[in-house]
C-alpha cells in the first residue's frame, strides 16, 4: 500500500473499479457502498452510472448521489427525472430534494405530472425540502402544490400539504381560498396546513368552517384555529 494510503482509501478505490465491472450486481453494490461512504471522489463515475444500461444501477447511482449531496450532480439528476423507469425517476427526485438546490425546483414541478403516483409524492416532498431551506419558493410553487392537493393519490396530497407548510407565508392566502372547496378532504388538508403555518390571517376563515356540514372538516378547522391562537 502506498505511503499515506489508508484502508478506507483502498476500499474506495476497489469500489470505483467495481463501477466499471461487467457484472451489473457489482456495479449496483458499488453505487450503494460509495453512497454510504459519501465518497466525493466517486461523484463523476456515479454521474456516469446514471446512464447505465441496467435500471437497478441507474437507480442506485441516483440514490448514492443524493447521499453524497454534491451539487455537481444536479444537472444529471434533473435529466434522470425523465428516465423511462419510475424507480430511477423517484430516486432522482429524492436526491434533488436532499441536495436542496433551487435550480431543481422547476424540473421537480414538471415532475408533479408524472404518471406514477410515487414519483409525484417524491417530487412534492423534494419541493418541500428545498422550500424549507430558504426563500427560494413563492407563489408559483404554491399554485402548483395547490393543484396537487386535488391529486387522486392520498400520499401526493399529504406531501403537497407538507410542502405548502414549509413555504410558509406565501401559502396562506391561497390555502384560505381552498377552505371553500367542495371536497371535504381538500378543506381538511388546507385547514391542517394553515394551523401548522400559524398565520393569524387564517383564524376567522377557519372559524367559519366550524359550521361546515362535515364533522371531520369542523374538527380540522377547530384544531387549526386553536393551534394558531396558542402561538400568540
Amino acid at each position: 500500500m502506498p505511503k499515506g494510503t489508508t484502508n478506507e482509501d483502498k476500499e474506495i478505490e476497489l469500489l470505483l473499479n467495481d463501477l466499471k465491472d461487467e457484472n451489473p450486481d457489482k456495479r449496483k453494490m458499488a453505487c450503494l457502498a460509495l453512497g454510504k461512504a459519501k465518497s466525493a471522489s466517486a461523484v463523476d463515475l456515479l454521474i456516469g452510472a446514471l446512464s447505465d444500461e441496467e435500471m437497478i444501477v441507474r437507480e442506485c447511482a441516483a440514490e448514492a448521489l443524493g447521499e453524497i449531496g454534491d451539487p455537481k450532480a444536479i444537472d444529471s439528476l434533473i435529466n434522470a427525472l425523465k428516465d423511462k423507469e419510475y424507480y430511477v425517476r423517484l430516486e432522482a427526485a429524492t436526491a434533488l430534494g436532499g441536495i436542496g438546490d433551487a435550480k431543481a425546483l422547476e424540473p421537480l414541478i414538471e415532475d408533479m405530472n408524472d404518471e406514477n403516483q410515487i414519483v409525484r409524492q417524491k417530487a412534492a416532498q423534494a419541493i418541500g425540502e428545498i422550500c424549507g431551506l430558504g426563500d427560494a419558493c413563492g407563489i408559483n410553487e404554491v399554485e402548483f402544490l395547490l393543484e396537487d392537493l386535488k391529486d387522486q393519490s392520498k400520499g401526493v396530497r399529504w406531501r403537497a400539504s407538507d410542502a405548502l407548510v414549509k413555504i410558509g407565508s406565501a401559502s396562506v392566502e391561497p390555502l384560505i381560498s381552498m377552505l371553500g372547496d367542495k371536497d371535504p378532504d381538500i378543506k381538511m388538508r388546507a385547514a391542517k396546513s394553515l394551523g401548522e403555518i400559524g398565520d393569524e390571517r387564517a383564524v376567522e376563515p377557519l372559524r367559519k368552517l366550524l359550521k361546515d356540514k362535515d364533522p371531520d372538516v369542523r374538527d380540522a378547522a377547530g384544531k387549526a384555529a386553536e393551534r394558531i391562537k396558542r402561538r400568540k
